[in-house]
């Protein structure tokens, strides 16, 4: 942190790192307080009311980054008109959050770590435009598979959503180990990541997943991609 920043960022960055490498679960408020070498016990509790509050104000600052960087890509992608191809769909969906990892990152971390019950429910009354991004994307893949059926799109999204994170998560966790080309390593994970998410959705249905499917289905829209269940636990499911 810069030496303006206020303490409520500081707590704010400590508690991050606290949540991503121990769990949510395992930290308290006063640990929070005391890392952030705060003499008021109850500082963390003074700025940010609860735990659960901390937690989507890391997730809006943080998401908001990536979301920012996101739309830029998106912009690029669509200033020659035309519709962009899956495979760039999908690298704008990983890339800006494969792009935090670094030696000294936690945001992957800690995205792991709240996508697990019950903190999922902590970002349901999150800032939505901090994920607006991902909507865009999740809206422009719905155009291009529009022969998959709805619930199985869902599942497919969820499913490529939760391994990308999972799998950011641990690289960043092996990046603390110091080792050497630690860049071109997330690089090749991007790579890898983007190259599974498009086999993924491209997958051919099998008649036994059809014969399973609801024999209803929604509209797609916007608003029908609500992040925190498309990355919680029991996503698309």
């Amino acid at each position: 942190m810069t030496r303006g920043s206020t303490t409520r960022e500081v707590m704010a960055e400590v508690a991050l790192r606290m949540f991503a490498e121990r769990g949510i679960d395992a930290v308290s408020l006063r640990e929070i307080t005391a890392a952030s070498g705060q003499r008021n016990k109850s500082a963390a509790q003074y700025h940010f009311g609860s735990k659960e509050h901390l937690v989507r104000e890391i997730f809006e600052r943080h998401t908001g980054r990536v979301n920012t960087h996101r739309h830029g890509l998106l912009a690029a992608l669509y200033e020659h008109g035309g519709e962009p191809a899956l495979d760039e769909l999908v690298d704008t969906l990983i890339r800006p959050l494969a792009e935090t990892v670094d030696e000294n990152s936690h945001y992957a971390r800690f995205l792991a770590q709240v996508s697990t019950t019950p903190w999922i429910g902590t970002l349901v009354h999150a800032d939505p435009t901090a994920t607006r991004s991902v909507q865009t994307v999740f809206t422009a893949m719905a155009r291009l598979l529009d022969d998959l059926p709805e619930s199985v799109l869902r599942t497919r999204l969820a499913l490529s959503m939760m391994l990308t994170v999972r799998a950011l998560a641990a690289c960043e966790h092996s990046m603390e180990s110091d080792r050497p080309d630690g860049t071109r390593r997330v690089a090749l994970l991007t790579a890898n990541l983007v190259d599974s998410t498009v086999g993924i959705l491209r997958a051919p249905v099998s008649d036994a997943t059809r014969k399973l499917l609801p024999k209803t289905s929604k509209p797609i829209t916007d608003d029908g991609w609500p992040w925190h269940l498309l990355l919680g636990a029991e996503a698309g499911f």
